[in-house]
């Protein structure tokens, strides 16, 4: 059994509670602290009186796999984020929980599924989050069993944005849910928002579980790394070597010596920059793709020897890096055209590509006499229901949205015109 963990106490919590019950096909069985239990299959939701990060009480009355806490997440800079992380205290201060130099056991893996997902969902649905992992932080930190928080913030404003903690919701199940396994380290150095170390989780095959920030690392001992370590799984760390200064980096060094930790940097898990360039794309196009299918579309980069470059937010900046010989401009936009098509409909209009999408549309369901609610989930899903002896299809309460993309300025603007209108004649023909 593997237990999405939420608390009376944050709103952020309540919500994604609530939209999993409602929206994911739970059904209620039981109940915990006076609050109902929903089940999913091996996968279990609560909602417990505690504050999350005191919960440590949960060993005692589950036997769960590993615990997935969906939570708020609060800074003072008020920036609108969808996060990440596992749980410990990397120093003597205790202040949100936990104990001292107690890291709690976690699940890389499932770490790694979330963040994608979160990363896939403010893609999908264009919103304006900063998606990142964060430094190990806050308890709780004596449960015996793996822990990782999933977190919207960092205002209310953000813990009651419904899209955003949709995200989450679904985040949090993809990670309850996951099977994959990957390669596992730890992360060392860099600031609370970890840059590189979401770059490693979101761009390569190597899942990252605890991450020891460069302002804790003055006061991080051998054996706290060492626990570090071992309740991740983890087989090197990884340095964000920049987010260091050079006592920091020293530091780590040491450490790493007393404990027999491996080293390696963000080129060594993802192939190093020398030899290669980069290539301009269209990135409205890619943007698009992206959020079609951002699974796919990594596989397919990787599979051309290209990495798709992104911003300080993780967003494709419309440029790409492939080895010096090689121009992949063309055969990428040409994958990015095929991915979109897959997913929606393509026209030219002038020098403009319009892109139409079908959206579930909930006044149309209202409209059928359909309340909100989990056959609200099914129907966008695509799966028709049942409702008062009618049978309502997807079709019946979706909705065309399409978008015009300039075409005139972008890079390989030829190719691109003459690819979408040889398709759609071959379409119109069939």
């Amino acid at each position: 059994m593997r237990l999405i963990v939420t608390s009376a106490t944050d709103i952020a919590g309540t919500n994604v509670y609530h939209r999993l019950a409602e929206d994911f096909g739970f059904r209620e069985d039981g109940s915990f602290e006076d609050m109902p239990v929903y089940k999913r299959g091996d996968v279990w939701l609560i909602n417990t009186k505690k504050n999350q990060t005191r919960a440590e009480h949960l060993d005692a009355f589950f036997d769960a796999e590993y615990y997935v806490f969906a939570s708020r997440h609060r800074s003072e800079s008020g920036e609108r984020t969808l996060t990440v992380h596992v749980t410990g205290n990397l120093t003597g201060e205790a202040r949100v929980g936990g104990n001292p130099r107690q890291l709690a056991y976690c699940n890389p893996d499932a770490m790694k599924v979330a963040l994608q997902a979160l990363e896939r969902a403010r893609d999908e649905g264009d919103l304006d989050y900063r998606v990142s992992m964060e430094a190990t932080h806050h308890g709780p930190t004596s449960l015996k069993k793996p822990v990782l928080f999933v977190e919207v913030g960092s205002t209310e404003r953000e813990w009651r944005d419904p899209d955003a903690v949709g995200a989450v919701a679904r985040a949090a199940l993809a990670a309850a849910g996951n099977r994959e396994e990957f390669t596992r380290a730890v992360g060392l150095g860099g600031n609370h928002y970890a840059p590189i170390h979401t770059k490693v989780m979101l761009e390569t095959e190597v899942a990252i579980g605890h991450i020891v920030p460069s302002y804790a690392i003055p006061e991080t001992g051998a054996e706290v790394l060492r626990q570090a370590v071992e309740k991740t799984g983890a087989g090197f760390g990884i340095l964000d070597w920049k987010g260091m200064n050079r006592h920091q980096r020293a530091r780590i060094k040491d450490l790493a010596g007393e404990t027999g930790l491996e080293l390696r940097r963000l080129k060594d898990v993802r192939g190093p920059a020398e030899g290669r360039r980069e290539f301009e794309v269209s990135r409205d196009i890619l943007a698009w793709a992206y959020k079609a299918g951002p699974r796919e579309l990594e596989a397919g980069a990787r599979e051309m020897g290209v990495e798709i470059l992104k911003d300080e937010k993780g967003r494709p900046t419309g440029r790409i890096a492939a080895g010096k010989e090689e121009d992949p401009a063309w055969p990428f936009t040409e994958m990015c055209l095929e991915l979109l098509m897959g997913h929606y409909q393509l026209e030219l209009a002038g020098e403009e590509l319009v892109i139409t999408e079908e959206r579930f549309d909930p006044e149309k369901a209202r409209a059928l006499g359909i309340p909100p609610g989990p056959l609200y989930g099914r129907l966008s899903a695509g799966t028709k229901i049942v409702a008062d002896g009618r049978t309502i299809t997807p079709e019946m309460v979706t909705r065309k949205v399409s978008r015009a993309i300039s075409l005139r300025d972008a890079p390989l603007y030829e190719k691109i015109y003459l690819y979408v209108k040889d398709k759609t004649l071959q379409k119109e023909a069939v």
